[in-house]
């Protein structure tokens, strides 16, 4: 499966600015993904996963080809948000996403069982969104996943300046809610942080890391790791989300 490399870096807050200042040289800020005007902007993140938790327990056990379901939005709700429903492929080393655009409010109707021809096409630059809608909906509910999840955070993005296929991400303030209902991805007062001190740094490509970014490695001392944001916005909540048994999370489950 053709895709993408991403190498994670687990920094403190402190090195932030010293290495904004030296990728800028390299990088343009990328303002286009949430269609905003800024390169900052919120991520929202409802992670779906089976009653018996399949996806957090694969990636702890560092499987090479596993995947991830979420709903996704961006900054704060408005009557016209719009979400992507995605499923984040990992196969060894190589990431690849298929992303669905939807309108916010359509959501719930859609994984209730919806007829798809009601809500596709939706956009005319997705011309394959039917097609993906129907696949997340098939691993959906297949598996009986529900939505286990949610995780918001604030990303700061770069592209490169040579390559603008090279993303370089700054997340911070990274925070989660166990359990939530579809109606709760823009919820703010209920989440607790589990990442203020650190930020993740976040370098995505289809071409092998550049001779400037590498410098950059060396110069911060910069030692990549494993980071699942999914995995540990659920241990934030549960010391071992292992504890729960499945009725547990039946009860919890919005879905």
């Amino acid at each position: 499966m053709p895709g993408r490399h991403e190498d994670k870096y687990l920094i403190p807050m402190s090195s932030l600015n010293d290495i904004r200042a030296a990728i800028l040289p390299y990088a343009i800020p990328d303002n286009h993904r949430a269609l905003q005007v800024s390169n900052i902007y919120e991520i929202r993140s409802i992670y779906f996963d089976t009653f018996e938790l399949k996806d957090y327990y694969e990636k702890h056990a560092g499987l090479q080809m596993r995947k991830k379901l979420r709903m996704r939005g961006y900054n704060q709700y408005s009557n016209d948000s719009e979400v992507f429903l995605e499923i984040k492929w990992k196969n060894n080393m190589a990431i690849s996403k298929d992303r669905t655009p939807l309108k916010y409010k359509d959501a719930a109707a859609l994984m209730a069982g919806g007829d798809l021809d009601k809500f596709f096409p939706y956009r005319k630059d997705f011309p394959h969104a039917r097609e993906k809608a129907s696949k997340f909906l098939f691993y959906l509910k297949r598996s009986s996943r529900v939505p286990v999840n949610l995780v918001t955070y604030t990303r700061e993005a770069f592209i490169g300046k040579f390559n603008h296929s090279d993303r370089i991400t700054f997340d911070s303030n990274i925070r989660s809610m166990m359990y939530p209902g579809l109606d709760d991805l823009y919820e703010e007062h209920r989440l607790k942080t589990f990442l203020d001190r650190e930020f993740v740094l976040e370098y995505k490509s289809e071409n092998p890391v550049p001779p400037w970014f590498k410098h950059i490695i060396r110069k911060f001392n910069l030692r990549k790791q494993a980071y699942s944001k999914y995995v540990r916005g659920l241990d934030a909540h549960y010391r071992h989300i292992g504890d729960c048994g499945k009725a547990e999370i039946v009860a919890m489950s919005h879905f």
